[in-house]
C-alpha cells in the first residue's frame, strides 16, 4: 500500500512536515512530544490531548507492519478537513498550501511524483462560492503533479463532472457508507430472537437460531456500499474508481480485493470517524449566548483549540469529540489481509491527528 498523508486546515502543519517533526523522529519520540506541547498549546485539552499517544502508537504501528523505511515514501498529500462546511478553504490559503506542497518535494524528493488532493466536505448554499473558487483555481493550476478532490457531497460531484474536468474525484469516507459502531468491536454481540421463533423450540435449537443471526450480522457489518454490484456501477458510470474505508479492527473480510476487484482503495488510518452532523455543539464553550445549544452560525473555529476525550468503559480504543464529529482509534492493523495490503493501487491515508 503507497502512504499518503492528510494534513489539516493549519498551513502550520505543512511546515512541521517540511521539517519532519510531524512524522516519526525514531528514538527521539520524547522530543518528538515536547516539541508539540509546546508549539501546539491549542491542540491540548484539560490534559495532555490522547491524540499524542495514539500518533506515537500508530506511528509504530506502521512501521512495525510496512517496515521501518515507510516513512521514507510518501507518495501524495491529502489536504483540509472532511466534515464542515464552514471549513471549506479559501482560495488564497489553498494557493499557499500549494506551495508549501512545492517546498515539500523539493526538500524530499519523491520516488514517483506525488499526488497532492483537496479535501472537501459536504457544503450548502452559503459555503459553495468560496468552494467553487478552490475548485476553479486547483481545475487551472499547471502542475506536474496529478490533482485529485474527496468528494463528500453529491453537489460537489455534480461540479467536478460538469465544469472542473480537470479533477480526479474521490468518494471519501462520509459520503461512502459503512458501519462503525463501536460497540460491535468492543463488547461483542448476541441475539435475542423474538418470541415467535422460538416458541415451541429445544434450547438447542434456540442456541443454534442466536448464533445463525449472529453470523449473519457479523456478515453485515463487515461489508461497505463499495460492495454492492449497483454501487460499482454508479461509481463506474462518474468515472471514480476510488473509494476511502475507515479502518476497523475485527472486520477482515471488510479489507478483500476481491469483493470490488475494479474499485482502489483508501484505508484512512487511525481515526475513523462514527457520526457526524451539522450543526457543532462545541462551538458553544466560549460563546455564552448560545450555551448547552447547537450552533447555525458561522464558526470562528473553535474546534482548533479543543477536543473532547470521553471516559468509556474499555482500553481497547479512544473516543474524542472534534467539532461537530466523534472519532474513535483503531491501531491494530494485523486484520488486513496481505493481497490488499500489497495492491499497490491502494493507499493507506495517514492522519497523524483529527483533522481540523
Amino acid at each position: 500500500m503507497n502512504l499518503h498523508v492528510h494534513l489539516w486546515t493549519n498551513l502550520e502543519y505543512f511546515n512541521i512536515l517540511n521539517k519532519w517533526f510531524l512524522l516519526s523522529q525514531g528514538k527521539k519520540d520524547r522530543e518528538l512530544a515536547w516539541f508539540f506541547m509546546e508549539n501546539f498549546p491549542w491542540e491540548l485539552a484539560e490534559t495532555i490531548s490522547p491524540q499524542y499517544e495514539i500518533n506515537f502508537m500508530a506511528i509504530r504501528e506502521l512501521k512495525r507492519k510496512f517496515g521501518s523505511e515507510y516513512f521514507n515514501k510518501i507518495n501524495g498529500i491529502y489536504y483540509w478537513s472532511d466534515n464542515c462546511e464552514y471549513l471549506v478553504p479559501h482560495k488564497k490559503e489553498l494557493e499557499k498550501a500549494i506551495e508549501k506542497f512545492k517546498e515539500f518535494n523539493k526538500n524530499y524528493p519523491p520516488h514517483m511524483v506525488r499526488s497532492f488532493t483537496l479535501v472537501t466536505p459536504y457544503v450548502w448554499n452559503e459555503m459553495l462560492k468560496r468552494l467553487e473558487e478552490s475548485l476553479k483555481y486547483l481545475n487551472e493550476l499547471k502542475i506536474k503533479n496529478p490533482l485529485e478532490i474527496v468528494i463528500n457531497d453529491f453537489g460537489t460531484l455534480r461540479l467536478i463532472n460538469k465544469k472542473y474536468t480537470n479533477l480526479k474525484p474521490i468518494f471519501w469516507r462520509i459520503i461512502h457508507k459503512l458501519l462503525k459502531t463501536p460497540l460491535i468491536d468492543t463488547y461483542g454481540y448476541k441475539a435475542h430472537p423474538a418470541w415467535e421463533l422460538i416458541k415451541n423450540k429445544s434450547q438447542q435449537e434456540k442456541l443454534k437460531l442466536r448464533e445463525e443471526i449472529v453470523k449473519w450480522q457479523m456478515r453485515f457489518y463487515n461489508s461497505a456500499e463499495v460492495n454492492l454490484k449497483e454501487y460499482q456501477s454508479f461509481l463506474n458510470k462518474f468515472s471514480i474508481n476510488r473509494v476511502t474505508l475507515d479502518y476497523m479492527q475485527k472486520r477482515k473480510n471488510l479489507y478483500d480485493n476481491s469483493r470490488f476487484p475494479k474499485v482502489w482503495i483508501d484505508l484512512y488510518y487511525p481515526w475513523a470517524i462514527i457520526f457526524t452532523w451539522r450543526l457543532c455543539d462545541t462551538a458553544a464553550i466560549e460563546l455564552e449566548t448560545k450555551w448547552m445549544y447547537a450552533t447555525d452560525q458561522v464558526c470562528p473555529r473553535i474546534c482548533n483549540k479543543y477536543d473532547i476525550f470521553y471516559n468509556i468503559r474499555t482500553t481497547s480504543y479512544k473516543m474524542i469529540q472534534r467539532w461537530n464529529a466523534w472519532y474513535r482509534s483503531e491501531l491494530n492493523l494485523d486484520f488486513l489481509k496481505d493481497d490488499f495490503m500489497k495492491n499497490q493501487n491502494n493507499r493507506l491515508i495517514f492522519s497523524p491527528f483529527i483533522p481540523v
